[in-house]
Protein backbone atom coordinates (compact mmCIF):
# COMPACT_ATOMS: atom_id res chain seq x y z
CA UNK A 1 0.00 0.00 0.00
CA UNK A 2 1.27 3.56 -0.57
CA UNK A 3 2.06 5.40 1.93
CA UNK A 4 -0.46 8.37 2.93
CA UNK A 5 0.63 11.58 4.58
CA UNK A 6 -1.28 13.53 7.22
CA UNK A 7 -1.34 16.98 7.48
CA UNK A 8 -3.27 18.13 11.30
CA UNK A 9 -2.53 21.78 11.94
CA UNK A 10 -2.99 22.18 15.73
CA UNK A 11 -3.36 25.68 17.25
CA UNK A 12 -4.49 26.02 21.29
CA UNK A 13 -6.76 22.93 20.64
CA UNK A 14 -5.17 21.28 24.26
CA UNK A 15 -8.36 19.96 24.83
CA UNK A 16 -9.56 18.50 21.44
CA UNK A 17 -6.27 17.25 19.90
CA UNK A 18 -6.87 13.99 21.95
CA UNK A 19 -9.67 12.71 20.14
CA UNK A 20 -8.27 13.27 16.50
CA UNK A 21 -5.09 11.21 17.86
CA UNK A 22 -6.70 8.85 18.37
CA UNK A 23 -9.24 8.42 15.87
CA UNK A 24 -5.57 8.46 13.70
CA UNK A 25 -4.29 5.74 15.45
CA UNK A 26 -6.88 3.20 15.08
CA UNK A 27 -6.70 3.62 10.98
CA UNK A 28 -7.14 -0.16 9.10
CA UNK A 29 -4.69 1.73 6.79
CA UNK A 30 -1.52 0.82 8.55
CA UNK A 31 1.23 2.62 5.78
CA UNK A 32 0.88 6.64 6.80
CA UNK A 33 2.90 9.45 8.34
CA UNK A 34 1.08 12.35 10.61
CA UNK A 35 2.64 15.76 10.29
CA UNK A 36 1.00 17.35 13.91
CA UNK A 37 1.63 21.09 13.35
CA UNK A 38 1.73 23.13 16.08
CA UNK A 39 0.94 26.53 14.54
CA UNK A 40 2.67 28.27 17.27
CA UNK A 41 0.38 27.26 20.19
CA UNK A 42 -0.13 28.94 23.44
CA UNK A 43 -1.63 26.41 25.56
CA UNK A 44 -0.47 22.97 26.41
CA UNK A 45 -0.87 21.59 22.61
CA UNK A 46 2.63 20.96 22.43
CA UNK A 47 2.58 18.85 25.40
CA UNK A 48 -0.49 16.52 24.90
CA UNK A 49 0.49 15.78 21.20
CA UNK A 50 3.64 14.63 22.16
CA UNK A 51 2.65 12.49 25.28
CA UNK A 52 -0.12 10.66 22.88
CA UNK A 53 2.14 10.09 20.15
CA UNK A 54 5.31 9.10 21.97
CA UNK A 55 5.44 5.19 21.16
CA UNK A 56 4.19 5.82 17.69
CA UNK A 57 6.73 6.61 15.19
CA UNK A 58 4.20 7.36 12.27
CA UNK A 59 3.61 10.74 14.15
CA UNK A 60 5.77 13.40 13.95
CA UNK A 61 5.82 17.09 16.36
CA UNK A 62 6.17 20.19 14.09
CA UNK A 63 6.65 23.50 15.48
CA UNK A 64 6.42 26.29 13.78
CA UNK A 65 5.78 30.22 14.29
CA UNK A 66 2.19 31.26 14.03
CA UNK A 67 0.90 31.72 10.66
CA UNK A 68 -2.64 30.48 10.26
CA UNK A 69 -4.53 27.50 8.89
CA UNK A 70 -2.99 27.81 5.57
CA UNK A 71 0.58 28.54 6.55
CA UNK A 72 0.01 25.04 8.65
CA UNK A 73 -0.83 23.09 5.63
CA UNK A 74 1.33 24.29 3.14
CA UNK A 75 4.17 23.59 5.63
CA UNK A 76 2.83 20.26 6.14
CA UNK A 77 3.15 20.06 2.41
CA UNK A 78 6.48 20.71 1.92
CA UNK A 79 7.71 18.31 4.80
CA UNK A 80 4.92 15.40 3.12
CA UNK A 81 6.66 12.35 1.57
CA UNK A 82 3.52 10.03 1.46
CA UNK A 83 2.06 9.49 -2.45
CA UNK A 84 -0.90 10.97 -1.22
CA UNK A 85 -1.97 13.30 1.25
CA UNK A 86 -4.62 14.39 3.15
CA UNK A 87 -5.61 16.97 6.19
CA UNK A 88 -7.40 16.67 9.24
CA UNK A 89 -8.68 19.31 11.80
CA UNK A 90 -7.39 19.05 15.35
CA UNK A 91 -10.50 19.62 16.84
CA UNK A 92 -12.11 16.99 14.44
CA UNK A 93 -11.97 13.05 14.30
CA UNK A 94 -12.39 10.32 11.57
CA UNK A 95 -13.62 6.37 11.14
CA UNK A 96 -11.70 3.40 10.98
CA UNK A 97 -11.57 2.71 7.83
CA UNK A 98 -10.98 6.39 6.49
CA UNK A 99 -7.84 5.74 5.02
CA UNK A 100 -8.29 2.79 3.55
CA UNK A 101 -11.97 3.94 1.70
CA UNK A 102 -10.66 6.62 0.17
CA UNK A 103 -7.42 4.95 -0.92
CA UNK A 104 -9.16 2.19 -2.73
CA UNK A 105 -11.88 4.39 -4.10
CA UNK A 106 -8.72 6.04 -6.04
CA UNK A 107 -6.89 2.68 -6.62
CA UNK A 108 -9.94 0.80 -8.09
CA UNK A 109 -11.40 4.28 -10.03
CA UNK A 110 -7.82 5.35 -11.27
CA UNK A 111 -8.84 9.25 -9.58
CA UNK A 112 -6.74 12.14 -8.56
CA UNK A 113 -8.86 13.30 -5.54
CA UNK A 114 -11.59 10.59 -3.70
CA UNK A 115 -14.14 12.22 -1.00
CA UNK A 116 -16.56 10.90 1.24
CA UNK A 117 -19.50 11.70 3.05
CA UNK A 118 -18.96 13.06 6.27
CA UNK A 119 -21.12 14.00 9.34
CA UNK A 120 -21.90 17.46 11.06
CA UNK A 121 -21.98 16.84 14.62
CA UNK A 122 -23.83 19.20 17.02
CA UNK A 123 -23.74 18.74 20.57
CA UNK A 124 -27.32 16.95 20.60
CA UNK A 125 -27.22 15.74 17.41
CA UNK A 126 -25.92 14.52 14.21
CA UNK A 127 -26.23 15.40 10.52
CA UNK A 128 -25.56 13.59 7.32
CA UNK A 129 -23.66 15.56 4.33
CA UNK A 130 -24.16 13.08 0.61
CA UNK A 131 -21.79 15.02 -1.85
CA UNK A 132 -21.65 14.18 -5.94
CA UNK A 133 -19.33 13.88 -8.03
CA UNK A 134 -20.40 17.24 -10.50
CA UNK A 135 -18.08 20.43 -10.32
CA UNK A 136 -20.92 22.95 -8.90
CA UNK A 137 -21.63 20.22 -6.21
CA UNK A 138 -18.23 19.70 -5.15
CA UNK A 139 -17.63 23.52 -4.36
CA UNK A 140 -20.31 23.78 -2.64
CA UNK A 141 -18.10 22.01 0.05
CA UNK A 142 -14.96 22.94 -0.68
CA UNK A 143 -13.29 21.81 2.82
CA UNK A 144 -9.69 20.26 2.42
CA UNK A 145 -10.41 17.55 4.64
CA UNK A 146 -13.01 14.57 3.62
CA UNK A 147 -10.53 13.82 0.84
CA UNK A 148 -7.61 12.30 -0.44
CA UNK A 149 -5.26 13.75 -3.01
CA UNK A 150 -2.62 12.47 -5.12
CA UNK A 151 0.40 14.63 -3.70
CA UNK A 152 1.58 15.47 -7.26
CA UNK A 153 -1.30 17.76 -7.76
CA UNK A 154 -0.11 20.34 -4.99
CA UNK A 155 3.46 19.58 -5.49
CA UNK A 156 3.45 19.74 -9.58
CA UNK A 157 1.56 22.85 -9.78
CA UNK A 158 2.76 25.07 -6.86
CA UNK A 159 -0.54 25.02 -5.47
CA UNK A 160 -0.63 26.83 -2.16
CA UNK A 161 -3.71 27.23 0.00
CA UNK A 162 -4.20 31.41 0.52
CA UNK A 163 -1.93 33.16 2.97
CA UNK A 164 -3.39 35.91 5.33
CA UNK A 165 -6.92 35.09 3.97
CA UNK A 166 -10.30 33.89 4.91
CA UNK A 167 -12.15 30.71 2.92
CA UNK A 168 -8.98 29.44 2.27
CA UNK A 169 -10.56 26.06 1.48
CA UNK A 170 -12.58 27.78 -1.87
CA UNK A 171 -9.58 29.41 -2.68
CA UNK A 172 -7.69 26.15 -3.17
CA UNK A 173 -10.18 23.43 -3.89
CA UNK A 174 -11.40 24.57 -7.07
CA UNK A 175 -7.68 25.03 -8.41
CA UNK A 176 -7.16 21.56 -7.99
CA UNK A 177 -10.40 20.48 -9.42
CA UNK A 178 -9.73 22.53 -12.21
CA UNK A 179 -6.12 19.80 -12.84
CA UNK A 180 -7.84 16.46 -11.75
CA UNK A 181 -8.88 14.44 -14.34
CA UNK A 182 -11.58 12.37 -12.42
CA UNK A 183 -12.52 12.65 -9.04
CA UNK A 184 -14.46 9.74 -7.09
CA UNK A 185 -16.77 9.61 -4.11
CA UNK A 186 -16.93 7.66 -1.32
CA UNK A 187 -20.98 6.70 -0.34
CA UNK A 188 -20.00 6.48 3.48
CA UNK A 189 -19.98 9.23 6.38
CA UNK A 190 -15.90 8.89 7.17
CA UNK A 191 -15.60 12.15 8.33
CA UNK A 192 -16.57 13.89 12.08
CA UNK A 193 -16.99 17.68 11.49
CA UNK A 194 -17.62 19.57 14.78
CA UNK A 195 -20.04 22.01 14.89
CA UNK A 196 -18.21 25.50 16.02
CA UNK A 197 -20.50 28.34 16.87
CA UNK A 198 -18.01 30.77 16.56
CA UNK A 199 -16.70 29.71 13.01
CA UNK A 200 -16.94 32.63 10.17
CA UNK A 201 -20.68 31.06 9.00
CA UNK A 202 -21.69 32.00 12.10
CA UNK A 203 -20.02 35.41 12.68
CA UNK A 204 -19.83 38.70 11.27
CA UNK A 205 -16.13 40.15 10.30
CA UNK A 206 -15.60 42.74 7.84
CA UNK A 207 -13.16 39.67 6.70
CA UNK A 208 -16.14 38.46 4.88
CA UNK A 209 -15.34 40.45 1.96
CA UNK A 210 -12.29 38.57 1.73
CA UNK A 211 -14.16 36.02 -1.22
CA UNK A 212 -14.19 39.04 -3.52
CA UNK A 213 -10.00 38.32 -4.09
CA UNK A 214 -10.23 34.53 -3.84
CA UNK A 215 -13.33 34.24 -6.52
CA UNK A 216 -10.82 36.41 -8.52
CA UNK A 217 -7.77 34.58 -8.11
CA UNK A 218 -9.70 31.07 -8.91
CA UNK A 219 -10.49 32.97 -12.18
CA UNK A 220 -7.00 34.28 -13.06
CA UNK A 221 -5.59 30.81 -12.08
CA UNK A 222 -8.16 29.24 -14.49
CA UNK A 223 -6.77 31.71 -17.45
CA UNK A 224 -3.07 30.88 -16.15
CA UNK A 225 -3.35 27.67 -16.56
CA UNK A 226 -5.51 27.93 -20.35
CA UNK A 227 -8.78 26.21 -18.35
CA UNK A 228 -11.10 29.03 -18.24
CA UNK A 229 -13.01 28.69 -21.07
CA UNK A 230 -14.14 25.29 -19.81
CA UNK A 231 -14.62 26.45 -15.96
CA UNK A 232 -16.15 29.65 -16.60
CA UNK A 233 -19.93 28.77 -16.00
CA UNK A 234 -18.39 26.76 -12.74
CA UNK A 235 -16.62 30.04 -11.77
CA UNK A 236 -19.78 31.66 -12.60
CA UNK A 237 -21.59 29.32 -10.00
CA UNK A 238 -18.98 29.68 -7.06
CA UNK A 239 -19.77 33.22 -7.34
CA UNK A 240 -23.60 32.42 -7.27
CA UNK A 241 -23.28 30.05 -4.47
CA UNK A 242 -20.85 31.81 -1.86
CA UNK A 243 -21.32 35.40 -2.43
CA UNK A 244 -25.23 35.62 -3.32
CA UNK A 245 -26.00 33.06 -1.27
CA UNK A 246 -23.04 32.92 1.34
CA UNK A 247 -21.76 35.98 2.06
CA UNK A 248 -25.30 37.68 1.83
CA UNK A 249 -25.76 35.03 5.10
CA UNK A 250 -22.95 36.01 6.54
CA UNK A 251 -23.17 39.52 6.22
CA UNK A 252 -26.99 38.93 7.82
CA UNK A 253 -24.84 38.65 11.48
CA UNK A 254 -24.61 42.60 11.39
CA UNK A 255 -26.02 44.48 13.45
CA UNK A 256 -27.46 47.05 11.34
CA UNK A 257 -28.46 44.60 7.86
CA UNK A 258 -29.50 46.01 5.41
CA UNK A 259 -31.04 46.13 1.61
CA UNK A 260 -28.21 48.40 0.93
CA UNK A 261 -25.96 45.60 2.08
CA UNK A 262 -27.77 43.07 0.06
CA UNK A 263 -27.91 45.09 -2.79
CA UNK A 264 -24.05 46.06 -3.24
CA UNK A 265 -23.01 42.37 -2.99
CA UNK A 266 -25.36 41.72 -5.38
CA UNK A 267 -24.09 44.29 -7.69
CA UNK A 268 -20.60 43.41 -7.37
CA UNK A 269 -21.36 40.38 -8.98
CA UNK A 270 -23.82 41.73 -11.29
CA UNK A 271 -21.00 43.76 -12.63
CA UNK A 272 -19.24 40.70 -13.61
CA UNK A 273 -21.81 38.17 -14.36
CA UNK A 274 -24.69 40.24 -16.21
CA UNK A 275 -26.52 37.33 -16.47
CA UNK A 276 -25.58 35.15 -13.50
CA UNK A 277 -29.06 34.23 -13.31
CA UNK A 278 -29.07 31.89 -16.34
CA UNK A 279 -26.31 29.59 -15.07
CA UNK A 280 -27.15 26.16 -15.23
CA UNK A 281 -25.84 25.32 -11.70
CA UNK A 282 -29.13 26.59 -10.09
CA UNK A 283 -31.38 24.27 -11.81
CA UNK A 284 -29.60 22.08 -9.16
CA UNK A 285 -29.91 23.77 -6.34
CA UNK A 286 -32.93 22.63 -3.89
CA UNK A 287 -35.98 24.71 -4.28
CA UNK A 288 -35.70 27.00 -1.48
CA UNK A 289 -32.28 28.48 -2.84
CA UNK A 290 -34.04 28.76 -5.87
CA UNK A 291 -37.19 30.77 -4.66
CA UNK A 292 -34.52 32.76 -2.62
CA UNK A 293 -31.55 33.97 -5.69
CA UNK A 294 -35.35 34.68 -7.65
CA UNK A 295 -36.37 36.85 -5.21
CA UNK A 296 -32.28 38.43 -5.73
CA UNK A 297 -32.93 38.41 -9.60
CA UNK A 298 -35.92 40.80 -8.95
CA UNK A 299 -34.76 42.85 -6.51
CA UNK A 300 -37.02 41.80 -3.85
CA UNK A 301 -34.06 42.61 -1.27
CA UNK A 302 -36.78 43.92 1.28
CA UNK A 303 -38.16 40.30 1.70
CA UNK A 304 -34.70 39.00 1.73
CA UNK A 305 -33.52 41.01 4.19
CA UNK A 306 -36.52 39.82 6.34
CA UNK A 307 -36.87 36.26 5.87
CA UNK A 308 -32.71 35.81 6.68
CA UNK A 309 -33.59 38.02 9.43
CA UNK A 310 -36.30 35.56 11.36
CA UNK A 311 -34.05 33.04 10.07
CA UNK A 312 -31.34 34.46 12.34
CA UNK A 313 -34.04 34.94 15.21
CA UNK A 314 -33.37 39.08 15.50
CA UNK A 315 -36.64 39.88 13.96
CA UNK A 316 -39.92 40.28 16.92
CA UNK A 317 -42.53 38.29 15.30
Amino acid sequence: MDKISIVVPCYNMEKKVKCCIDSIKKQSHKNFEVLMIDDGSKDKTAEVIKKNIKYDKRFKYLYKKNGGLSDARNFGIKKAKGNYICFIDSDDYIEDDYLECLYNSIKENNTDISISYFMRIYENKKSLNKINSSFNELIKHPAAWNKLYKIELFKNSDIEYPLGKWYEDLGTFPKLLMLSSKISIVKKPLYNYIQNSSSIMHTYSDRIYEIYDIVEDIKKFAKDNKVYRRYKDNIEFINIYHILIGTIYRASFREDFNVNIIRKIVNKVEKEYPNWYRNKGIKELPLPYKVYLNCIHHKRYKIIRLVISILNKRVDL
